[in-house]
């Protein structure tokens, strides 16, 4: 996997290997999680079967084995989190236009980029892919962020958030995690960073 695209490394082509595919998803959670008193006042500790997160008591979540959806009460804020395998792409950029493009198209439907269905979902921001340092995640890991905006169905109310895609190979399989978080854009940068932190906290049980 390459992320220019001009050809498929033959040292990752292949099938995902299941335990590989885990222990790449595990690299950004190896570090002890911070106490409960490093955490704002208003946040409590939320415990999924799969997943342990913290954030304020009247949040809730959604979530399976390997994704997490955490939202205020009300849904305005949302943080999508997930991981899985996948069959190595050709190159990272090819696999981060595919996801991105896929959550963007499927919008209308809600529960996903963002929680409630909404219209005119578009990239305000593409940003230029990264390949990250190899002591910490491995030797092929790829991230790409992008910036959306859209209007909720019905209220038109305006949404901003950020999308931040991984991809990544190790001993011949390949994996993929993602995020993506939205709120409205009147106070959007204090939700935003608000949304980051509760992404901060999120640890994985029971695997």
């Amino acid at each position: 996997m390459r992320e220019s695209g001009r050809g498929t490394d033959s040292r990752w082509r292949g099938i995902v290997v299941v335990a590989a595919v885990l222990a790449g998803m595990m690299l950004p959670m190896l570090l002890a999680p911070k106490s409960e008193a490093a955490y704002p006042s208003n946040f409590r500790r939320h415990q999924e079967r799969y997943w342990v997160w913290y954030g304020p008591r009247s949040w809730g979540a959604s979530s399976g084995k390997y994704d997490l959806n955490i939202s205020s009460a009300t849904g305005t804020l949302w943080n999508k989190y997930g991981a899985s395998g996948v069959v190595c792409p050709q190159s990272a950029g090819q696999w981060f236009r595919y996801l991105r493009n896929n959550y963007r198209d499927t919008a209308g439907a809600g529960f996903g980029i963002y929680s409630h269905p909404m219209r005119g979902t578009h990239f305000r921001k593409i940003g230029k892919i990264r390949k990250l340092p190899a002591a910490q995640y491995g030797p092929a890991y790829y991230r790409q962020k992008v910036l959306w905006a859209g209007r909720r169905k019905g209220s038109g109310q305006l949404i901003r958030g950020e999308m931040i895609m991984d991809v990544f190979a190790i001993s011949g399989a390949c994996g993929q995690r993602f995020q993506t978080r939205g709120a409205p854009a009147r106070g959007n940068a204090r939700s935003i960073r608000l949304l980051r932190l509760v992404q901060s906290t999120i640890t994985q049980r029971n695997l």
